[in-house]
């Protein structure tokens, strides 16, 4: 199959000599064993001045990364020699972020045998080991150091990926093997790229002179000087970047983007009101407690307000959430978008189990999709046959194996996703809130919210639902993660999101076979929890509250009924079962839209952005070139759904990027598929509005 079709890419070939590597597809060794890691600190550190420029200054914006960008991760031996000096820095010193694009990675099997030749990194070769992402197409952003060193892995090719990703590199490590047998890697468009993606502060190093190399740079913008090479070599170059540029990679979504202007300041700094927190999110479900700990664990003060009397209390708040994704059988946008954002989740909520060892709230059971009717038999042989995802992923099971992996006989095959599972919402908030930098204030109502020009802040209209007194609250950047009730705001009622309630169904007993895995089919089943059995669920569009209802739970149970009938049978007495004070039910509310993809970015200004692209009404292709209308540091985290965990972690990165420069887990299509102002482009395309 064309691998245009397959989100798995192809890895390296290698051929070693002794303990080092050779690729058998450029023909060169990926590192000396002698000197690779002198090598590296001589080439990449010292001549960008590292690790002297990651020291805090006044010149970096507020919490701002430092981004290193490289052209060709090969064994990551860059990046763990960069690592380790940021490490050993004791000084105050800014975050550290590292994007780097490789298009034939090493397998996790030669990554081990490569890094095992540099015994002082173990440490960190292990952790990166550990977290090396599926060998799938587009970006992978793994977390280190407690979120302060953040690693944008992409597997593709330079140059569109460039184009496709937004950042500005503080240096960049041009390390591609040599130009004679790669040349790909070092063309004039690249350089371009580069230039585009850099502004006054930008150095680079290389290891090669070639003058192909440094006529392009100077070109394309870049002052280059040589200097002597390392060990036998007679020269290598390093320069910096010449020219202040405006980063213009969205080319195709600028509607999803405010126009670049520089850091404003408050005007009469003399009479500044300084702002309550540096970062305000309204609504403490999933969407908004992983958006504090993403913002808190870069530095930001932050405070979550919700109206509930604790964090996770609407449609979050059940028992157990489940990893759970339904993949299209062909590849497409939503298909890569869906994947991407659950590789994310299961490295996310991995990682953040390892980093509180003694809360447990992420249970890796893996989770099965059953093929349970003939509809589902037909869907799992067309998704299968298609072989899109990497098998470590996701991979087809047998009905004897269905039945190995759940602990229950079950009489039909699968799909095994085994590094999903379920989440403990409410041990899992109660865990990443601990950030000192984070302030829960729940039982607290907001009204509504303006922008004060003056001090440049949002100022909240609250109101303490226990003392019926108001709260003053103000904050540089204010985060919408309430759901359907983002629209309630003035600014936000033009919002095409929609309730939807949903039930969940818990039942007690001892006899009921125990599910080892979750179950997914009709509705899905988890593992118990002390002898608690929890599926589900409904979806009503009509309803009157967001109570349980009697009708839901028999819902539920003739459901998993029909699809799981080696669990419960429909022999099984339903009114004995449900008079029993041991069946009970949790309702919630969601959020979905019309799309079905979550709403994540910055907040739209409706009645401006109606006037600004008016033009294409008539002409879909214009108004290309234009930026949006988007209020000042406002930004949305909503519309999840039920995929809350699916898309939540990721989208908080998302949030995060935007406010203080840290890496994008998004590339530009990616992020205009969940922008808050796709409904309005569209609308206007089709005349709707």
């Amino acid at each position: 199959m064309n691998s245009d079709h397959t989100q798995t890419i192809k890895t390296v070939q290698l051929a070693w000599e002794g303990n080092i590597p050779l690729s058998m597809h450029h023909e060169d060794y990926y590192f000396s064993l002698k000197s690779g890691l002198e090598e590296t600190r001589y080439v990449y550190l010292k001549q960008n001045k590292l690790p002297e420029r990651w020291l805090t200054h006044k010149a970096a914006p507020l919490h701002s990364p430092f981004t290193i960008v490289e052209t060709g991760f090969g064994t990551g031996l860059n990046f763990l020699t960069a690592w380790q000096a940021w490490q050993n820095v004791d000084q105050s010193k800014r975050a550290f972020s590292f994007i780097s694009i490789e298009k034939y990675p090493l397998t996790k099997d030669d990554l081990k045998r490569s890094l095992a030749n540099w015994p002082e990194l173990s440490d960190l070769s292990n952790a990166l080991i550990e977290q090396y992402p599926y060998h799938a197409k587009g970006s992978h952003l793994l977390s280190f150091n407690h979120g302060k060193v953040k690693l944008l892995l992409i597997f593709g090719d330079v140059n569109h990926d460039l184009e496709n990703h937004s950042f500005i590199a503080d240096c960049w490590f041009l390390d591609g093997f040599t130009p004679s047998k790669n040349p790909s890697m070092w063309t004039d468009p690249l350089f371009n790229l580069m230039a585009k993606h850099s502004d006054g502060h930008t150095t680079f190093s290389s290891f090669t002179a070639a003058g192909s190399v440094r006529r392009g740079l100077a070109n394309a913008g870049f002052e280059v000087q040589k200097t002597q090479g390392f060990g036998g070599k007679r020269d290598m170059i390093f320069g910096n970047f010449l020219q202040n540029t405006t980063l213009t990679a969205d080319q195709n979504a600028k509607w999803s983007l405010p126009e670049p202007k520089t850091t404003s300041e408050p005007k009469h700094k003399d009479t500044q009101k300084s702002p309550t927190y540096d970062a305000l999110i309204i609504g403490a479900g999933l969407a908004g407690i992983t958006t504090a700990a993403s913002l808190a664990e870069k530095g930001l003060n932050v405070a979550i307000v919700d109206q509930n009397n604790h964090t996770v209390g609407g449609a979050s708040g059940q028992s157990q959430l489940a990893l759970y994704i339904k993949l299209p059988t062909e590849k497409n946008k939503t298909s890569d978008f869906i994947s991407h954002c659950t590789y994310f989740s299961q490295r996310f909520f991995n990682e953040m189990q390892k980093q509180n060892p003694n809360k447990i709230f992420w249970h890796k059971t893996g989770l099965l999709q059953l093929a349970w009717n003939e509809k589902e038999k037909i869907r799992h042989t067309k998704f299968l046959n298609n072989n899109l995802y990497p098998a470590k992923f996701v991979r087809g099971v047998s009905s004897s194996e269905v039945s190995k992996l759940s602990g229950i006989d079950i009489d039909c095959n699968g799909l095994w996703f085994e590094n999903s599972g379920w989440l403990e919402p409410i041990t899992f908030a109660s865990t990443i809130l601990t950030n000192p930098l984070i302030t829960v204030l729940t039982k607290t109502k907001v009204n509504s919210f303006e922008w004060c020009e003056h001090n440049l802040i949002w100022n909240l209209n609250t109101k303490d639902e226990n003392t019926s007194l108001p709260v003053a609250l103000s904050s540089k950047y204010l985060v919408i993660a309430n759901a359907n009730d983002a629209k309630k705001f003035q600014q936000l009622e033009h919002l095409p999101t929609q309730a939807i309630k949903g039930q969940v169904s818990s039942l007690y007993s001892d006899k009921l076979k125990t599910a080892k895995t979750v179950l997914c089919g009709e509705g899905y089943l988890c593992p118990p929890i002390n002898n608690w059995h929890h599926f589900g669920a409904t979806f009503d569009l009509q309803y009157e509250h967001n109570k349980p209802t009697q009708a839901a739970t028999l819902e539920n149970i003739k459901s998993i009924q029909r699809w799981l009938p080696s669990w419960m049978t429909q022999h099984d007495d339903i009114a004995a079962i449900t008079a029993k004070d041991n069946l009970t039910a949790n309702a919630g509310i969601r959020c979905t839209t019309p799309d079905y993809m979550p709403i994540v970015g910055p907040a739209p200004i409706y009645n401006e952005m109606l006037s600004h692209f008016a033009a294409l009404r008539k002409d879909a292709k214009s108004c290309e070139q234009r930026y949006g209308k988007y209020y000042p540091n406002l930004y949305l985290n909503i519309g999840h759904g039920s995929k809350g965990t699916v898309t939540t972690p990721i989208a908080a990165e998302l949030i995060s990027a935007l406010i203080t420069g840290s890496p994008n887990p998004f590339d530009a299509s990616q992020s205009a598929m969940i922008a808050p102002a796709r409904f309005i482009i569209r609308h206007l395309k089709q005349g709707r509005i």
